[in-house]
């Protein structure tokens, strides 16, 4: 069975000389006679042709292991001392026969040792090669394998004739044949090859993944390589990837619905701030349209335009603690009054900064800070200049402009010039000069945005109004509002 699966040449220099045991030993004693006949022949007793006993005893040796070496140091002590004695008539001291001897005993073991030594390395080297599960196989480095080990048979079906019969190249699934190429290139200029994976045809017609290691050795472009079947693995992780991708595609949809729901929630949060004092509800989307354009007239990142026009909305939440009796109030407001009505600003962030998502967070600081000035005469907290956070300066231009052009309980709207005129005179005092800039910029879209944000699709449908998505509010209900109105909790003036 080796012989037929063309083993490594370590077995085959342990089964040289392909001699049977008599034919070993007759070998052997041929070579002593002929070895003791040129000491016989030659009168000088020093010449060394003793020292050629080595021979027939590492003929032993190779054959018969230790106990073939030893019997042939033993053989080849007793001719020299027949030469000696018997025959060249020469008396050599005892020391002399005593060197000899060992030295003829210390070669025998050495050699004997050396080669038994060798061949149970050989044989342990068989064991792992027949019973090895990964694929052995040696090659050369223009295609054709000329070793391989009983695995493959085991795997693919194939007998060692059929592999040898046919270049490497045959077996490879056609797509995976051009990496094959390129990982041949390279072992033919010395390199290794780790961890690549190629489809392999199997005797009934399939295709199985091998994942392979090679490395070509010697002068010669010998490859040694060792292939493993991974096909179970390659489909499991395709069945990963396939359910990776699966998944993230839920995740994107589960994603889209909270964004969807987020956003819902937030708009009904902002029409509740809203409905009481807006005939259209459409204040909150006003402002926060107004406020992402100016936002991209500013050059802020296109994921801070998104969550500013989702936050801006939320404005005017703590308007939902302020009694209608302030908040309707058609004429001016007392101190008192007015004092309550700019609580709202500080309840508003109260309320809001409790929530964790991004968009509630930058709500909150809106909330805080869009009654800020400029020049610190603001409320809350009296803030000055860029101490007021940027998203809180630009809705408060984008809140007064809506409040100035559309009517509110204690005065008429105006038009549109007049507020541009009105916030354009503002700058370095109530407003930040840089937001006015850009601001003033928007002059032309300004006169047009109700407009817009009127014919807007209807609920649940998008458009888009420089890039950003806006969504249709609901007109004002009055059944529904009576409803809120008769229900929903409303703080006192204190």
């Amino acid at each position: 069975m080796r012989a037929a699966l063309n083993l490594p040449q370590l077995a085959e220099v342990r089964r040289w000389p392909t001699l049977s045991a008599r034919a070993t030993a007759a070998t052997a004693l041929a070579l002593f006679a002929v070895v003791f006949a040129l000491r016989v022949s030659d009168p000088n007793v020093g010449d060394a042709e003793g020292a050629l006993f080595i021979v027939p005893i590492g003929v032993l040796a190779l054959r018969f292991g230790l106990r073939g070496a030893l019997a042939g140091s033993l053989l080849a002590l007793l001719l020299v001392l027949l030469w000696g004695r018997a025959i060249a008539g020469v008396h050599l001291l005892t020391t002399g026969y005593v060197v000899r001897g060992t030295t003829l005993f210390v070669v025998a073991i050495l050699m004997g040792t050396f080669v038994e030594h060798r061949r149970r390395l050989e044989e342990g080297i068989l064991r792992y090669y027949d019973a090895s599960l990964d694929l052995l196989a040696t090659g050369s480095v223009h295609g054709r394998l000329t070793r391989v080990n009983p695995a493959w048979e085991r795997t693919l079906g194939h007998t060692p004739e059929t592999m040898y019969s046919q270049r490497f190249l045959d077996f490879v699934h056609p797509e995976d044949r051009e990496t094959t190429v390129v990982q041949m290139r390279g072992l033919a200029a010395g390199g290794e090859a780790i961890g690549f994976r190629i489809r392999f045809l199997a005797a009934d017609g399939s295709y199985r993944w091998l994942e392979w290691s090679a490395s070509a050795a010697g002068p010669d472009g010998v490859v040694h390589a060792v292939a493993r079947d991974v096909t179970a693995q390659h489909e499991a992780e395709d069945q990963l990837a396939d359910n990776a991708r699966s998944l993230e595609l839920m995740i994107a949809e589960r994603t889209r619905e909270l964004d969807e729901a987020r956003a819902e929630t937030l708009r009904q949060l902002a029409i509740a701030a809203e409905y009481r004092d807006d005939e259209t509800y459409q204040h909150t989307e006003r402002v926060g349209h107004v406020a992402s354009r100016l936002a991209l007239g500013l050059g802020l990142p296109a994921g801070q335009v998104t969550l500013l026009r989702q936050a801006a909305p939320l404005h005017d939440v703590g308007k939902l603690a302020i009694p209608d009796c302030i908040l309707l109030k058609p004429a001016r407001l007392t101190d008192q009054e007015l004092d309550v009505m700019k609580t709202h600003a500080e309840l508003g962030a109260r309320l809001l900064s409790s929530g964790s998502s991004p968009v509630l967070q930058m709500a909150a600081v809106i909330a805080g800070t869009h009654h800020e000035r400029w020049d610190g005469r603001g409320y809350p907290k009296g803030l000055t200049g860029e101490a007021i956070p940027l998203v809180g300066r630009i809705v408060a231009v984008a809140d007064v402009f809506d409040a100035l052009t559309h009517d509110r309980p204690y005065k008429p709207a105006w038009t549109v010039e007049r507020a541009i005129a009105e916030i354009g005179g503002g700058a370095g005092t109530q407003f930040d000069p840089r937001v006015v800039t850009a601001f003033l910029a928007l002059r032309e879209e300004l006169v047009t945005l109700g407009d817009d944000v009127a014919e807007t699709p209807a609920r649940g449908e998008h458009s888009v109004l420089g890039g950003l998505s806006v969504v249709q509010l609901p007109r004002r209900d009055d059944a529904l509002l009576e409803h809120i109105d008769r229900h929903a909790p409303r703080a006192e003036v204190r």
